[in-house]
């Protein structure tokens, strides 16, 4: 989930000791700081986000505005309980029947469920939404995770009819068929991309959004807001509670904890910057308020290795002993750890070794002599416009410069720097991922894969090698994760040895919550989970 902005979720065996630490030692299933331990009914939920959402077609969404818009509009066959990373019934009447090789999943589907339009929701639009995914055309930028389902290559190929491996049994029941056993692929059905749409729909998803979930969009005023309305129809009552979700676009950090302060938003969609989170830690009015959640999440600088002298191993090399990573927390308020490998704590494949380097000037002096560069070169970097990246990439700029590689610093809005990187014209740049599901699958393949190494794909350093991803695969289809440990420690050696990208810093994140919203507990993977706030101004009844 990237803030998510671009990413994407937390393993099977391991769940239920991820589940606590997903969550964060504050992360609340009540209440929350606002109090208020009954529901009530009514009023408007108000949020604020940094960006307009790029599109509102789930299998095509990555940015943080979208992702929160998922999981509002539309339902998906599995979701995520509470404040855990633990998976509860969505659309799915039950758990997948699970066969003993490990192939084939065969779901039943809620009777009744509906879409937004008041078609029926059918076995017939899963395997459509699952489908598209696999689809160029979709553009659907973590359709990794789904190409193992049987058939998928020829399928995206040839996108008629429906790929080998998804097969409508009946009206209410779908059979998937995986071309090998993936310990995640329950997960990846909870993921944003598999948000249910009705079938034939995907022409016009992206700016008509019709999907089965509590709210439903009202309007979308560009670079304004997005306003979304409680689904009187929704299957899951009495939710949602509130009866409107007012989200203001193109509002800066800075600005949304001042109009939080104010009472003007109840949530903010972007983080605290950290200049606002000294403030607000000792504001006696809104230190109470602060809620610390580990997410498991990585920040990194990615190196485009098709691009001359990245291509170059020594030069990533070099760049690998180029970070003082403590100087870099201390720009955060502390609001992380130092990365000590690729993989975050809380994923499967973790493994608490050291993998990274620590930093020396004169080892990356000497490297990029060896690489032909004695005299350092010059190339481009880019990060985000707003905090924390803005604050910690011109640390990471003089850090370069100690080497001897003087960059031009470019910070652009959120969209903008992803289509810069999805398009490849990005020779270094400050990226991250949040889990989307806890194993470390999440973070190799989306990012470092070669079936992402691909334009518009989430793998900013262009990154291929068949090796990582064989080792990843096999680290998939073990059922002991021990077994699975050793497969992803193996892959992420492999790939750190190569310097595609540099581990920074593992995340945390503190959010505030307005003192008008009851129920609040932050969602470790989504963010939110606003069908289950209320607002304490609201009524007992509807």
């Amino acid at each position: 989930m990237k803030y998510k902005l671009r990413g994407t979720l937390l393993s099977a065996a391991l769940l239920v000791s991820l589940t606590a630490c997903a969550a964060g030692p504050s992360a609340g299933t009540g209440a929350g700081p606002s109090g208020g331990d009954e529901p009530l009914y009514g009023g408007t939920i108000t949020t604020a986000a940094a960006s307009d959402p790029e599109t509102f077609d789930p299998a095509a969404c990555t940015g943080a505005t979208c992702w929160n818009m998922m999981r509002m509009m539309f339902d998906r066959l599995y979701d995520y309980e509470k404040a855990t990373s633990e998976l509860k019934l969505q659309a799915a009447e039950s758990f997948p029947e699970v066969s003993d090789d490990g192939l084939t999943y065969t779901i039943k589907i809620k009777d009744g469920l509906t879409f937004s339009n008041g078609d029926s929701l059918t076995a017939n639009d899963v395997a459509y939404s699952f489908a598209r995914v696999l689809d160029p055309a979709t553009k659907a930028g973590l359709a990794e995770f789904w190409r193992v389902i049987a058939g998928s290559e020829a399928y995206a190929a040839n996108p008629t009819g429906l790929p080998e491996g998804i097969e409508v049994v009946d009206d209410l029941t779908i059979k998937i068929t995986l071309s090998s056993p993936s310990s995640a692929f329950k997960y990846v059905m909870a993921m944003p991309a598999g948000s249910l749409i009705p079938e034939g729909s995907g022409s016009t998803i992206g700016s008509e959004p019709v999907g089965s979930g509590p709210f439903v969009l009202a309007s979308f005023e560009p670079g304004k807001e997005i306003v979304l309305d409680r689904n009187d129809s929704y299957w899951d009552s009495p939710r949602p509670y509130v009866d409107n979700i007012r989200m203001l676009l193109n509002v800066d950090p800075d600005n949304q904890v001042l109009m939080l302060q104010k009472g003007d938003i109840d949530l903010m969609g972007s983080p605290i910057p950290p200049a606002k989170f000294i403030q607000l830690s000792t504001d006696p009015a809104f230190k109470d308020r602060l809620i610390k959640i580990e997410k498991p999440s990585s920040y990194f600088l990615s190196m485009n290795v098709n691009t001359p002298p990245f291509d170059n191993p020594k030069v990533r090399e070099a760049v690998s002993y180029a970070f003082d990573r403590n100087a870099l927390i201390k720009l955060i308020s502390g609001e992380g750890k130092p990365s000590t490998e690729f993989l975050p704590p809380n994923v499967l494949g973790h493994t608490g070794e050291k993998m990274t380097h620590d930093q020396d000037i004169d080892k990356a002096k000497l490297l990029l002599a060896e690489a032909g560069f004695p005299d350092g070169f010059q190339t481009e970097f880019y990060a985000w416009n707003v905090p924390p990246f803005s604050g910690v990439a011109p640390q990471i700029q003089q850090d370069l410069k100690a080497i001897g590689i003087d960059v031009k610093l470019e910070t652009l809005a959120p969209n903008t720097f992803f289509e810069l990187l999805g398009a490849g014209k990005a020779p270094m740049a400050l990226d991250f991922w949040v889990a989307d599901f806890p194993e470390g699958s999440d973070f190799l393949q989306a990012l470092l894969s070669c079936a992402s190494a691909v334009p518009d794909g989430t793998n900013s350093a262009f990154y291929c090698n068949p090796e990582m991803d064989a080792l990843v695969s096999e680290a998939l289809a073990q059922t002991d994760p021990a077994a699975s440990e050793a497969k992803y420690k193996e892959a992420s050696e492999l790939m750190l040895s190569e310097n595609p990208v540099v581990p920074l810093y593992f995340g945390t994140k503190t959010e505030i919550v307005g003192e008008n919203v009851g129920g609040y507990f932050p969602q470790p993977i989504w963010g939110w989970d606003i069908g289950e706030y209320w607002k304490l101004d609201g009524t007992e009844s509807r």
